[in-house]
């Protein structure tokens, strides 16, 4: 009895085992791979990230410095340039007093027209006059903060300097100045004379790797002269205003000793490379986050998981309806009646108790039908006859009840049916069957009786059954052949 036990399980749950041991496969090797995707992703981002903050270093470092080759080399000509020496030897204190001074003003529109700056200017060093393209400016003085720039170049004995600063002559717009030395035939200083342009082209350039790239780049004075701009502006940066916005100190910000490949990552999000650019005395810092990748790629996952997802759901849905199905047939095929391949004992019971939480509210109708003196058939026809009715009998209460009821063998001559019609209606059905069978053109004429009751809410089939045979025994008695409702 345990092997015939373990056998039914085993024929119940074999494909249901099968099909979770399937997923769970499927569902490991999706994890695995997801897992070795994910930490492709992350190290492919972090080496995209690496790569680009590299290059975008050379590229912005090489892009400010093209922009500013033709405004240093027209500074230093004009620094050079014979005229302006020879033009400060008749310089005067006061410039009303200087018969030469439209000269200079000249001198300094015809640069500022064809170069297409902002601003051209010419600092005295004799007398401190600050003269530029449309004018006299001012006379600088040390006790003047927004002068400092001209001192501290002076201080820094370079032959060029490059700043962002103010300029006062254009509305304090913040340009890019290129300030350099003019000097005599024995080194002295004359002045400081040199180009600005509003900042406008640098931040262009600048602006276009930052949407390009998603990358955010920083230019911090490293090695000019400090002038009175101590702010930032898009790019450009104080050394104190960049290290609070990428939360490092100013001497990593300011270090020149970086190497160009050279990069850090702040955080798990943030690469950093710090590239120095010796000819314009700047640190360019570009940062790099890599969230928005890290992102794009787990929508990418997350895309996929879904779709896994929707295929095992589709898988499990379609694999538990077919296996119901198997094991539905299987079952039934099992507990077939072996001669007239309807529903067993067993079988019945099982659908009659299904049916039952069914059709709790709407009722149904239990019958219970017996061949009429089946032992003739035997007796007198042999027993393959008998089995040949059997089958007629079943044949035609199957095809009577296909779509409205279940039909079962009992056992033996004995035959019971579940009906989804009331009494009435089934006790007619009955009939019907009765009369077709009976002008069945047949060696020996074949009868039916049966018994009919309605099925009382929850009742057990056991229940039913026996009132229903009660109804058949009524039949019976009355001489065979007749349908009873009870």
């Amino acid at each position: 009895m345990v092997n015939k036990y373990r056998n039914k399980f085993n024929q119940k749950y074999l494909v249901n085992i099968s099909n979770t041991i399937i997923v769970i496969v499927i569902l490991a090797g999706f994890l695995a791979v997801e897992y070795g995707m994910a930490r492709f992703y992350n190290q492919n981002a972090r080496e995209q990230a690496q790569n680009d903050v590299i290059l975008t270093g050379f590229d912005v470092s090489s892009q400010i410095t093209n922009i500013s080759v033709e405004q240093r080399v027209a500074s230093l000509m004009i620094s050079n340039d014979i005229f302006l020496k020879e033009w400060a030897l008749t310089e005067t204190d006061d410039p009303e007093d200087n018969e030469n001074i439209q000269q200079i003003y000249d001198y300094l529109k015809a640069y500022q027209i064809s170069m297409g700056y902002d601003t051209v200017f010419f600092v005295s060093a004799k007398t401190g006059n600050y003269y530029y393209q449309d004018g006299f400016n001012k006379k600088i003085s040390e006790e003047d903060e927004f002068d400092s720039w001209y001192y501290n170049f002076v201080d820094l004995n370079k032959e060029y300097d490059i700043q962002v600063d103010r300029d006062e002559t254009l509305e304090y717009s913040v340009s890019l100045f290129v300030n350099c030395r003019v000097e005599d035939e024995n080194g002295n200083l004359i002045g400081v004379a040199g180009t600005a342009h509003v900042i406008d082209d640098m931040n262009t350039a600048v602006s276009t790797y930052k949407d390009t790239l998603g990358v955010e780049v920083y230019v911090i004075n490293t090695g000019n002269a400090v002038n009175s701009f101590t702010g930032s502006d898009e790019f450009y940066k104080s050394s104190e205003d960049a290290a609070e916005i990428l939360g490092v100190s100013e001497d990593f910000l300011t270090k020149k000793d970086s190497n160009a490949y050279d990069y850090k990552w702040m955080d798990d999000l943030n690469c950093l490379t710090i590239q120095y650019n010796e000819e314009m005395g700047w640190n360019i810092v570009v940062v790099q986050n890599i969230s928005d990748t890290l992102n794009e790629y787990r929508h990418q996952m997350l895309i996929g998981a879904l779709f896994l997802l929707l295929v095992l759901v589709i898988f499990i849905s379609g694999s538990t309806f077919l296996l119901t199905k198997i094991n539905t047939m299987s079952r039934e095929a099992e507990n077939a009646d072996d001669l007239t391949g309807l529903c067993n004992n067993r079988l019945f019971r099982e659908k009659y108790n299904k049916e039952l939480r069914k059709r709790r509210q709407k009722g149904m109708s239990l019958f219970m039908v017996d061949i009429d003196d089946f032992k003739q058939f035997n007796d007198t026809m042999g027993h393959l006859y008998g089995n040949g009715v059997i089958r007629l009998v079943s044949s035609e209460l199957e095809n009577a009840f296909e779509d409205v009821g279940i039909i079962g063998r009992w056992g033996g001559d004995e035959f019971v049916g579940i009906s989804f019609m009331g009494v009435e209606k089934t006790a007619s059905v009955l009939r019907d069957v009765q009369v077709n069978i009976e002008n069945k053109n047949l060696e020996m004429t074949v009868g039916i009786s049966a018994g009919v009751t309605l099925v009382k809410g929850n009742e057990k089939i056991d229940s039913a059954v026996d009132r229903a045979d009660k109804g058949l025994y009524e039949s019976k008695k009355n001489g065979k052949g007749s349908v009873v409702i009870v």
